[in-house]
């Protein structure tokens, strides 16, 4: 009996899902100009052929991953309590958030690893200011400094440091296998805390 055009629809929907899943693995963990098609689509256990019925290049694939961390990462600052917090307790919710996440070892490691991962430049030169809500962030430094919680100085470059930081901890936690190597939280907010 012919499958219904549901039923191909599942099939279809549940490929291309898989697809996304390796090749957001494997762009974490190397290159993304190291990890051919084929590749993809054998770790994918399908055709090298098949895979281009889903994504007509490499590219389409990245897209498709960074519209979803996009969408994983802007879900964190439409939480209505993260909504209500300001300065200090901004960032703390926000990396007690991401922390807390990591920890749990879903893949939200590997969605933020890529977004972040993007944000980075040729010869490592920050661009994360090209973050949605790099300004979000950068008002509520500014509002931490004010509360004399955050220390003195270039709002921009304590924020860059803090995204490295979660950078690094989200990576190590990917490379680490699940084991939980995150720092408490004490220790990444002290990157951005007055130093008295």
């Amino acid at each position: 009996m012919p499958r219904t055009a549901e039923a191909n629809k599942l099939i279809r929907d549940k490929r291309a899902k898989q697809i996304l899943q390796v090749a957001l693995r494997l762009f974490c963990l190397e290159e993304y100009e190291k990890v051919p098609m084929d590749r993809i689509a054998k770790e994918a256990h399908i055709s090298h052929g098949l895979i281009y019925h889903y994504f007509s290049q490499k590219s389409d694939i990245l897209k498709a991953l960074i519209e979803e961390a996009k969408q994983k990462f802007n879900a964190i600052f439409e939480i209505d309590e993260m909504r209500e917090k300001k300065g200090y307790d901004f960032f703390e919710y926000l990396t007690n958030f991401i922390i807390s996440t990591i920890s749990l070892g879903t893949d939200y490691s590997y969605y933020l690893a890529l977004i972040l991962s993007f944000k980075i430049g040729s010869n490592s030169r920050p661009s994360f200011e090209n973050l949605d809500h790099f300004k979000q962030l950068e008002e509520n430094f500014v509002e931490g400094q004010k509360e004399g919680k955050f220390a003195p100085g270039n709002a921009r470059d304590y924020i860059l440091c803090y995204l490295y930081l979660i950078y690094a901890i989200v990576y190590g936690s990917i490379l680490s296998n699940g084991r939980n190597i995150v720092p408490p939280l004490n220790v990444i907010m002290n990157v951005l805390k007055r130093s008295d």
